[in-house]
C-alpha cells in the first residue's frame, strides 16, 4: 500500500472558501429585489424580480452544496490536523523528558569534573575534559515555511526535572491544538488540551518510575474527562507502563484504557482500548491501538512513522477478522 500524504491546510482552505462562497449566495438570495421604476428604469424592476423569483431555488441548492462540501472539506482536514497533532503533542513530552534526562546527566559529569579540578585530582586543561552543559533549553518554534508552526515551551524544577509543558501548535488557516502538562513532586501530574474540534480534555495521573541499571520502568495512571462545544462528555481511565533503555534510547509503552460516553449517535457506550508503542534510537516508532466495543466489534489502528492504517471487525475482542477499513 502506498503511503498516503494529505495536505489539510489545502482542504482547510477549500473548506473556508466554500463557506464564504454559501454567505456570498445567501446574501445575493437575500438582497434587495423589490427596485422601483425610478431607480433602475422602466421594465427592469420587473426583470429583476422575475430573475429572483425563477432563481431563488437554485440559489438555495447552491447554499446546501456549499453548506455540504464545506462540512466535508473541513471535517476531513480536521481529522488528519486531530491525528498529526496528537502525535507531535506526544513527542513533545517525549523530548523534554530525554533532553531533561540529557542536561541533568551532562551537568553531574560538568560539576564532578569541576569538583576533581578542584581537588587537584584532573589536569584542568585536559583536551579530553567534559564540554560545559550550557544553557537549559525553555523554549522553541519549528515552522514548515507555510506558516504552520509548533511552540514548545517548558519549566523545570531545582531537580533539572520538568515541572510544565506547553505544545500549541497553530496553521497558516486557523487549525489550532494547544496541551499544558503539570508535574508535580510526588509524581502527580494534570493537564488540559484544547484540540482542532474544540473539544477540551483534562486529566489527572499518577506518574512512578524506578531505575534498574540502564532500564528506566514506568507506571503512569490516568482519568480525563473530555467535553464537546455542544456539552457532551466522555471520561477515560487507564495505566500506562513502559520500558526506556538509557543506553540504547529503545523506549517501549503499553496503555490500556476504558472509555464511556456518547458515540456519533449520541449513545451512551463504553469502549475498551490497548495501545502498545516501540520507539527506537533512530525515532522509528510504530503504534497500535485496538479499540473494543460492548458487542465485541472494533477497530485496529497501526501507527508507522507518520503512515497510518486502519481495519475493522466484528470480533476485535477475540483480535481476529480484520478487514480493511477501506473495503468497509
Amino acid at each position: 500500500m502506498p503511503d498516503i500524504v494529505v495536505d489539510y491546510e489545502l482542504l482547510n482552505q477549500v473548506a473556508q472558501k466554500a463557506s464564504s462562497l454559501k454567505e456570498q449566495v445567501k446574501q445575493a438570495r437575500e438582497s434587495n429585489q423589490n427596485y422601483t421604476t425610478e431607480q433602475v428604469g422602466g421594465g427592469v424592476s420587473y426583470a429583476i424580480q422575475a430573475y429572483y423569483e425563477v432563481w431563488k431555488g437554485s440559489f438555495k441548492r447552491s447554499e446546501e452544496k456549499l453548506e455540504q462540501l464545506h462540512n466535508l472539506y473541513e471535517g476531513v482536514a480536521r481529522g488528519w490536523a486531530d491525528w498529526d497533532f496528537r502525535l507531535a503533542g506526544e513527542a513533545s513530552k517525549q523530548e523534554a523528558s530525554l533532553a531533561a534526562d540529557l542536561y541533568r546527566t551532562q551537568k553531574e559529569i560538568w560539576d564532578d569534573w569541576q569538583e576533581a579540578v578542584a581537588k587537584g585530582y584532573v589536569d584542568p586543561n585536559d583536551p579530553h575534559a567534559p564540554k560545559p552543559p550550557g544553557e537549559r533549553e525553555s523554549q522553541w518554534t519549528t515552522t514548515d515555511g507555510h506558516g504552520n508552526t509548533t511552540t514548545t515551551t517548558y519549566e523545570y524544577g531545582p531537580d533539572g526535572k520538568p515541572t510544565k509543558i506547553t505544545t500549541t501548535i497553530t496553521t497558516s488557516s486557523g487549525l489550532t491544538s494547544t496541551d499544558t502538562t503539570n508535574y508535580h513532586a510526588d509524581g502527580t501530574y494534570d493537564s488540559t488540551a484544547t484540540d482542532v474540534y474544540g473539544n477540551v480534555t483534562t486529566t489527572t495521573g499518577n506518574s512512578q518510575t524506578t531505575e534498574s541499571g540502564d532500564h528506566k520502568n514506568t507506571t503512569d495512571t490516568f482519568s480525563s474527562t473530555t467535553k464537546t462545544p455542544d456539552g457532551k462528555q466522555s471520561t477515560t481511565t487507564g495505566t500506562t507502563t513502559s520500558d526506556y533503555n538509557s543506553t540504547t534510547g529503545h523506549r517501549d509503552s503499553t496503555t490500556t484504557y476504558t472509555t464511556t460516553g456518547p458515540d456519533d449517535d449520541g449513545k451512551e457506550q463504553t469502549v475498551h482500548g490497548t495501545t502498545t508503542s516501540s520507539l527506537d534510537v533512530n525515532g522509528h516508532e510504530v503504534i497500535e491501538t485496538i479499540e473494543v466495543h460492548e458487542d465485541g466489534s472494533g477497530t485496529r489502528t497501526v501507527e508507522t512513522d507518520g503512515r497510518k492504517e486502519e481495519w475493522t471487525s466484528d470480533h476485535a475482542d477475540q483480535n481476529s477478522g480484520w478487514v480493511p477499513k477501506e473495503d468497509d
